[in-house]
């Protein structure tokens, strides 16, 4: 996604999502959910989890790869921990549930742990942090038990892939401008940036991905031919991936299916009064903005405060889709039988 790229209101794209969701298979609220959460990824200039998601999301439940029906239920785990069982449903209201619960049982008993079970695509994991930081709570989730379904991340020194992409979030209350949140896979990149750039037709910054043979390739069409990505930061993505995926060995239940996940919330308040707290939050936060810049770079920043500034400006002035994106997202409408007049205008409108 470049800043020059045609920019749809995000209202247009929330109520694209919705119909389409709708149209392979998920109830009105699973859809409007759904779609808020893709063009909210989009608002914070995460394209990667972004509203194109669609297009993967409509493949996938045509193919059987989930069950667009399937919705979250509060239940237990074998060994009586708090769970979410998705019923093999996109991820995205199930992670909501379980963060939700987890924040409510953090703000009674100080701290709390909810596991997440049997789904498919989560979303953006930054978004459900920012939900418990928001609420007082630093969080910490993670995840995967999917390698048999999606071995997309080569681990390191291997020539294929194996493990998931696994990502990780955290979020913690700040200071002045609100929580400080980071969200990130343990490969080299998101898939979803790999699909992206299909969708785009651009090619990929070096050094994310391999083909068939493990030799280092730009081309997403290699990615999709038997290619893999790479471990982030090489050994160390490798290894937080690992952890995560015996993290997912763990939770998975004999019946569950899909990625598996935890959501862990700890009431910061337990700890330190919290105005007390901002404003020791907002003294390092100010220190690290006042570091004087590196060449190359016009200021330090901190995570999640350009994402909040992004989102703010997108709000007013649309969200950056490429054109080819466009393309598809109408196709996939008019394949599905989804009215996408008022998405085709928008398109016509800002490419005018």
């Amino acid at each position: 996604m470049l800043e020059s790229d045609p920019r749809v209101p995000a209202d247009v794209l929330t109520r694209y999502g919705e119909r389409i969701m709708t149209a392979v298979g998920c109830s009105a609220h699973v859809a409007s959910e759904v779609a808020a959460h893709l063009v909210d990824a989009d608002l914070h200039g995460v394209y990667s989890h972004g509203i194109f998601r669609v297009i993967q999301y409509a493949e996938r439940a045509r193919d059987g790869h989930y069950d667009p029906a399937g919705e979250p239920v509060l239940t237990s785990a074998e060994g009586g921990a708090t769970l979410v069982d998705g019923r093999r449903g996109l991820g995205i209201p199930a992670f909501r549930l379980a963060t939700d619960t987890a924040i409510e049982a953090a703000l009674r008993d100080g701290m709390a742990a909810v596991g997440v079970a049997n789904v498919d695509h989560t979303g953006r994991l930054g978004a459900f942090a920012e939900r418990a930081a928001q609420r007082g709570c630093l969080a910490v989730m993670f995840g995967g038990g999917a390698r048999k379904t999606a071995p997309q991340v080569a681990p390191y020194g291997g020539a294929r892939g194996i493990l998931p992409t696994n990502p990780f979030a955290f979020g913690i209350p700040g200071g002045d401008r609100g929580p400080v949140t980071i969200d990130f896979a343990t490969s080299s990149a998101a898939g979803g940036k790999i699909y992206a750039a299909r969708e785009s037709g651009r090619p990929l910054a070096e050094g994310l991905c391999i083909d068939a043979r493990g030799r280092p390739t730009t081309n997403p069409d290699d990615y999709f031919n038997g290619g893999a990505l790479l471990p982030m930061a090489g050994p160390k993505g490798y290894g937080m991936a690992l952890m995560a995926e015996l993290l997912g060995e763990a939770i998975m239940g004999d019946a569950m299916w899909g990625g598996h996940w935890i959501c862990i919330c700890v009431e910061m308040s337990r700890f330190r009064a919290p105005l007390a707290y901002r404003a020791a939050a907002e003294e390092c936060l100010a220190e690290l903005r006042n570091c004087p810049p590196a060449p190359g770079f016009s200021r330090v920043e901190i995570p999640g405060e350009r994402e909040a500034q992004m989102r703010a400006d997108r709000l007013v002035h649309g969200v950056p889709i490429p054109a080819a994106t466009l393309d598809g997202m109408c196709a996939l409408g008019t394949r599905l039988q989804v009215d996408v007049g008022e998405l085709q205008a928008a398109h016509e409108i800002a490419g005018a």
